[in-house]
């Protein structure tokens, strides 16, 4: 039956694509930081239901046809991944029109005018540390149709008013590690293992 007052959590997908070893395969610690520091924030829990890490390279239709109506796909990105993951956010915006696609990591172009327009499915895209951006970037969503991710630092998304791309300043390294919850001792891993 349930409560007539629940709201269903948006369903977020973190996904760090690794190459297999026989049996091994590496922990996809980049997106398990940014859940766990998302998550130290009560309205993101309160809002999102993170639903696990998607590791493996698998045929992007299988992955795409276990989504569970996502809100939300955040792709990090490594030279070794890059081309899987620009065609999975392409097969998740084509399955999924509203669902919001958000890429990060090391193999994320800095400067952001061509790639917008060349890929249509990438919604935002997160240049350096992560960690603060993305809780805050899963705070503003909550705010539905006002989005404005114009004072986040650290992005460029595209502008919807004349089709070009707004790149916000950079920012500033955390220096500071002790805010950030370790992937490994909250548990996220534990489904994986």
């Amino acid at each position: 039956s349930g409560h007539a007052g629940m709201v269903m959590k948006r369903a977020v997908y973190l996904a760090q694509i690794s190459t297999q070893y026989g049996q091994s395969l590496f922990l996809p610690y980049s997106v398990g930081v940014l859940q766990a520091y998302a998550q130290t924030r009560p309205e993101i829990c309160d809002a999102y239901a993170f639903k696990g890490f998607l590791v493996r390279r698998e045929p992007v239709a299988e992955v795409v046809a276990r989504l569970e109506a996502p809100a939300l796909l955040g792709l990090s990105c490594y030279l070794w991944n890059w081309e899987y993951s620009k065609a999975l956010a392409q097969a998740v915006k084509a399955a999924y029109p509203r669902c919001m696609v958000i890429m990060g990591g090391p193999q994320v172009p800095e400067r952001s005018e061509e790639f917008f327009k060349e890929h249509h499915s990438i919604d935002i895209l997160v240049h350096g540390e992560g960690e603060r951006t993305f809780a805050e970037i899963l705070w503003r969503l909550l705010d539905e149709g006002t989005w404005n991710f114009t004072d986040i630092d650290g992005i460029s998304f595209r502008a919807v008013e004349n089709c070009g791309t707004i790149q916000t300043r950079p920012s500033p390294r955390i220096h500071d590690l002790t805010p950030l919850p370790s992937p490994y001792l909250t548990g996220l891993f534990d489904p994986l293992l």
